[in-house]
């Protein structure tokens, strides 16, 4: 079961919660996620940069934010191996925050409509919770075939994919 509480608190993209929580349950279903309570919340550049800066020491604005809050994994036999789908398994609960602004800004620079932006830094987060990382050149390769995967579910491909 997936619980997704979606807080908007910017006025520069209309959004579609249905359609957002579709995103959230996908990629969670893809990851093979056994349960999670998600929080999204999408807000404007300066409420991600004043996140950013208090909570990670960074002075500039970013596009997504990830929350981890408890991540557990189910012990017993998993038909998926973790190094595939690193969320298989796992009870996750967190938060992801993105920033609007920025996907309306940067949908321009990629050519997508800014929703496309956002929905990528939904499924981002998400992974990044699920387990993933983009520290390195091999962890960012995993993360974007992960990402293109997925949004292939809503005929999405990023511009900027490293593969």
């Amino acid at each position: 079961m997936y619980r997704v509480e979606i807080t908007n608190s910017q006025s520069c993209l209309e959004l579609d919660d249905a359609f957002l929580r579709d995103v959230v349950t996908r990629t969670l279903a893809d990851e093979r996620v056994a349960s999670a309570t998600i929080g999204i919340l999408v807000v404007d550049n300066p409420t991600i940069r004043e996140l950013n800066r208090r909570h990670l020491a960074h002075d500039y604005y970013t596009d997504v934010l990830t929350f981890p809050l408890d991540c557990v994994v189910t012990p017993g036999n998993h038909d998926v191996d973790q190094s595939t789908l690193r969320g298989a398994g796992k009870h996750i609960e967190g938060e992801v925050v993105v920033s609007a602004e920025m996907a309306v800004d940067r949908a321009v620079e990629f050519g997508w409509r800014p929703e496309d932006e956002l929905t990528l830094y939904i499924v981002h987060g998400l992974l990044h919770l699920a387990g993933y990382d983009d520290v390195d050149d091999a962890e960012r390769l995993q993360m974007r075939k992960r990402e293109r995967a997925i949004l292939a579910h809503w005929n999405l491909t990023p511009a900027k994919a490293d593969v």
